[in-house]
């Protein structure tokens, strides 16, 4: 294994032990209930139950690409904007 993938291998699973990726988890819960109920929407809006400062914020944007592949600038302390088009590419 290179050491590129070991350090990669090291940081997503510590990215998986984060609050931060229980939200993105709960982020996808979300979408998946939406699309279900049928609610077909171009956006998903996520309200976080306890706002999230900068940093945390930009770990959930990492988390983000582990689990959708993708990540946004759609978001402040309050909430995230999940933009439906980006799982269609």
């Amino acid at each position: 294994m290179s050491s590129k993938n070991e350090i990669k291998n090291a940081f997503e699973a510590e990215l998986k032990n984060t609050p931060q990726y229980q939200i993105v988890l709960n982020i996808k819960n979300l979408i998946i209930q939406e699309i279900a109920t049928p609610n077909i929407q171009s956006l998903v809006i996520y309200n976080f139950q306890i706002p999230q400062n900068e940093e945390e914020r930009n770990i959930i944007k990492m988390c983000m690409i582990i689990e959708f592949g993708f990540s946004t600038d759609n978001m402040n302390e309050n909430c995230v904007i999940i933009e439906m088009i980006k799982f269609l590419s």
